[in-house]
Order: structure tokens, then C-alpha cells, then sequence
């Protein structure tokens, strides 16, 4: 790649790869409402760390991110196994093992400062905070083929694992190992986690595997999609914090991946066409500016049907008609409602539109109080969406039931 240095490189390549595994596996951990889990494992590793080089004396990565995941496979058994012998909830279990891990953890790392001389470079500083930058290559080949590994096992049991996540009573009946499968994704899930040390560190591991995941799933619904998207979200994020690291040296790398994993989340709570804020927002304008507009038709068809065909302004946009402007402004724009001087009267079109939006309310009432027992006053449709909701059958009943209670009410 022209323009970037070797050392460079194989960082990006190294944080890519990682990238991309903790998206996978940050999919799986959110699907499972365990996004909290991977924070605390990540804290849980750091006595594995400390212990690592107390009993080998040695400062070699491999070594180190061997104890880590010791400490972290140790801290998901804890959250696993205590709130199934005693009354403490999973999250109480998560706070407990992350607070009293990363204690310790704190407690040997300073012991290790105070007895060794040379413990700024036994590898605890860069695995608490992240060093991306000092990571060699013999570090980004281990980075890389184990996530690929972890790449590899997901992708080879995603049918699984997708029973696994929304319906583990029913791959039980079917006979499927549900446990070890759990299992499985616990494992992968601490080994992105301490695949993830040496980038961003102990501290910000968590944001690395849960952020990519919640952006994708603002975009898609389906299982697939979401660990093919929060793969591509998490590489993309890698690489562009390690270049953005790289172009700007005072800028350290696991931190500046964070903050454009984070810049992409807000990207997609806002932009998301269907979860984000401004699509929500518009879609609530679009079913307020609706219901205004079908209260307008039927004030002025109620009016119509008491002689008045024309309706002043001030007896319908006042305030306690909670008819706006800009439901008459739509009104008028689709032919509904036409404006006679001072007054607003119902076109031919606006006419037939209130009386369809009359007889729907009618025909969903109906449904609500004899087939489902709602009361009427819970639900509040457009006529579109009652016409779509209820079957053809079901409407010719309702159609009945209601010429049965206007004849009775007539006799």
C-alpha cells in the first residue's frame, strides 16, 4: 500500500482482522444481551495478565494474552455460576466479578511496578491502556490467524448459533448441544477479548466488540446481514482509526479506533432508515400530520351531515378542535378540502375519504369490543391500516354486526 511504512502496515493489518472478529462476536454477545458480559471479561483478564509474568518472568505477548484469557474464561465461569447457586442477578454477578478482578488486577500490576525494575516494560502498561503502535509482526500474524479462527467458527455454525440466540427450547427438543454452543460463544467471545488487549487495551475492549454490533443493528434485522455488517463496520473502523493514528502521531491508535467506532454508531442512530432518530421523527410527524387531517374530515362531515357545508375557520382551527394549519394545508393539497371565503368545505373526493375513514373506525371499534375485547379508546388507526389488518371475512361480519345495531337502534 503506497505511502505507508512497514511498521504502519502491519498494524493495519493487525487491526483489520481484529476489527472484524470483534464484530462478529460483538453481534452474537448483543444478540444474546451479553454486550455487558464482554466488558467485564475484558477487566477480568488483567490478574491473568499480572500473573502471567510473575510465575514466567517473561514479557512475551503470547505469554501474557495466555494468562489473560485464563483470567477471563475464570471470570465468565464466576458470572455463570452465581446466580445459579445463590439469589445474586447475572448483571449484580457482571458488576461483582468486573469490580473485584480488575482490583486485584490493579493490585498486582502495582506490586510488579514496586519489585521490578524494569516493569514499565513487562507488557502490563500496554495491555491495561493499548499500545497498537508496538505491535510487531509476529504479533499480527498470531492477531490475524487467530481471527480468522474465530471468523471461521461463526461463520461455520452461524445456523446454529442463530437457534441458539433467539430459541434455545427449541434446538433442546431438536436434540442440539444448546449448552455447548453457549459454551462456544462464550470461549470466542474471550478470546476476541484478549485478541482485542494489545489494540485498545483492558479499558476500552468492551466499546470495540459492542459498538460495531448495536450501529449494524440499527441498519438490518436479519442474523446474517447483522454479522456481515458489524464485520464490515468493525474492519473499517480498525483501519481508519490506525490511519488516522498513523497521519497524526500525537494521536494514540486504540482510542482513535474507538472514536470513529463511536462517530459511526451516531452516524447510524441518526441516518438509519428505519431505527434512527430522524426517520422515527419523521414517521411520528407523518402519523400526527395524518390524524389531524382525518379529525378535520370528520368534524366537517359531521357538519355536512347536520346541514352545514361550509365551516368558518375559527370553528375548526381553535384550540379545542386540536386542529393545526398544517392539517388543513395537507387537506387542501390532496383534494380533500376546499377553502369558500372565510369558510372550509369538503370536496367530492374529501367527502367519500371521510366517510371511508368513518366506516373503518366503525368496522375496528366493532372488532375490538366483540372479537378482541380492547376497549376503543387503545388503539387509534389510520383507515389503511384497519382495511390491511382486518380479512375480507371478517369485515362482511363486521358490516353485519353493524346493520344489525343500526336497525336495532332504529326500531
Amino acid at each position: 500500500m503506497p505511502g505507508l511504512d512497514y511498521n504502519t502496515l502491519v498494524v493495519l493489518v493487525g487491526t483489520v482482522a481484529l476489527g472484524i472478529a470483534a464484530g462478529v462476536t460483538g453481534s452474537l454477545a448483543l444478540l444474546r444481551r451479553r454486550s455487558l458480559l464482554a466488558d467485564a471479561l475484558a477487566h477480568a483478564t488483567l490478574p491473568g495478565v499480572c500473573l502471567a509474568y510473575l510465575w514466567t518472568g517473561e514479557r512475551s505477548l503470547p505469554v501474557l494474552l495466555c494468562g489473560a484469557l485464563l483470567s477471563g474464561l475464570l471470570g465468565v465461569v464466576i458470572v455463570s455460576w452465581l446466580p445459579r447457586v445463590t439469589r445474586i442477578r447475572t448483571d449484580a454477578a457482571i458488576g461483582l466479578v468486573l469490580g473485584v478482578f480488575f482490583g486485584i488486577g490493579i493490585a498486582l500490576s502495582g506490586h510488579i511496578q514496586r519489585t521490578v525494575t524494569d516493569a514499565s516494560q513487562a507488557g502490563l502498561d500496554s495491555l491495561l491502556l493499548g499500545r497498537t503502535a508496538g505491535m510487531l509482526f509476529n504479533d499480527t500474524v498470531a492477531i490475524g490467524v487467530a481471527s480468522l479462527a474465530v471468523i471461521g467458527v461463526v461463520f461455520f455454525l452461524r445456523k446454529e448459533f442463530l437457534i441458539s440466540c433467539f430459541d434455545p427450547g427449541f434446538g433442546e427438543v431438536e436434540g442440539w448441544p444448546v449448552l455447548a454452543l453457549d459454551l462456544l460463544q462464550l470461549f470466542l467471545l474471550a478470546v476476541t477479548v484478549v485478541l482485542a488487549l494489545p489494540a485498545v487495551g483492558v479499558v476500552l475492549t468492551a466499546a470495540m466488540l459492542v459498538i460495531p454490533a448495536v450501529s449494524a443493528r440499527l441498519w438490518v434485522d436479519r442474523f446474517g446481514i447483522l454479522m456481515i455488517l458489524a464485520a464490515i463496520i468493525g474492519g473499517a473502523t480498525g483501519g481508519l482509526g490506525t490511519l488516522l493514528s498513523a497521519r497524526f502521531e500525537s494521536l494514540p491508535a486504540g482510542p482513535v479506533i474507538v472514536l470513529v467506532s463511536s462517530s459511526l454508531f451516531i452516524i447510524s442512530l441518526l441516518c438509519a432508515p428505519r431505527r434512527g432518530v430522524i426517520a422515527r421523527a419523521l414517521r411520528s410527524r407523518s402519523r400526527t400530520l395524518n390524524r389531524e387531517t382525518r379529525r378535520l374530515l370528520a368534524l366537517l362531515l359531521e357538519a355536512k351531515s347536520r346541514g352545514k357545508n361550509t365551516v368558518p375557520h375559527s370553528h375548526l382551527l381553535g384550540r379545542e378542535r386540536s386542529v393545526r394549519r398544517r392539517s388543513l394545508d395537507s387537506a387542501i393539497a390532496r383534494g380533500w378540502v376546499q377553502l369558500d371565503g372565510d369558510g372550509i368545505s369538503l370536496t367530492e373526493g374529501g367527502h367519500q375519504r371521510a366517510l371511508r375513514g368513518r366506516r373503518a373506525l366503525q368496522l375496528w371499534h366493532a372488532y375490538l369490543e366483540d372479537a378482541a375485547s380492547i376497549d376503543r379508546d387503545l388503539v387509534d388507526l389510520d383507515e389503511e391500516q384497519i382495511e390491511k389488518i382486518l380479512p375480507a371475512e371478517k369485515v362482511l361480519e363486521l358490516e353485519r354486526l353493524l346493520s344489525s345495531r343500526t336497525e336495532g337502534g332504529d326500531g
